[in-house]
């Protein structure tokens, strides 16, 4: 499980990743089919589950003498695209934990692979002052158990 601030250009957030007291922050969290949420916790203000967003990935991913990498991100799918740098392993399958790739032989390679992630969103609503300051930073924690 992961959480990250939703900095995309078209994103809920309009691409920033720092707020002013009294915004409301959207984070993405991208679990697989396995975990639960269990508790939302933040330091301050209130963390709302705000539904569900198809996130596009596009990242490299290393082959380090092997035919397997692991996605930074649980996929919904198979893999959308896939571009080798430099030596080819061939043909790219996602496997059925969603976050392993294998390449058809082994090797030292790096691919450009793009798929789809399923990503929860939360609202972190922050207040306007915290102990009459406004300049502070907030924690959000996310808890989540596997089955």
């Amino acid at each position: 499980m992961s959480a990250e601030v939703d900095t995309r250009p078209d994103g809920l957030n309009g691409g920033r990743s720092s707020f002013s007291p009294g915004e409301t922050a959207y984070i993405l969290v991208y679990k697989s089919d396995n975990v639960s949420i269990t508790d939302t916790i933040c330091s301050a203000g209130s963390l709302s589950a705000q539904g569900s967003a198809v996130v596009t990935v596009t990242e490299e991913l290393m082959f380090e003498d092997a035919d397997t990498a692991t996605l930074g991100k649980p996929a919904r799918s198979s893999l959308s695209q896939s571009v080798w740098y430099g030596r080819s392993l061939g043909g790219l399958t996602l496997q059925s934990d969603k976050v392993t790739v294998k390449a058809s032989s082994k090797g030292v390679a790096v691919a450009k692979v793009t798929y789809d992630a399923l990503a929860l969103v939360y609202a972190l609503s922050s207040p306007s002052t915290l102990n009459g300051e406004t300049d502070f930073s907030i924690l959000a924690l996310i808890k989540g158990t596997a089955s």
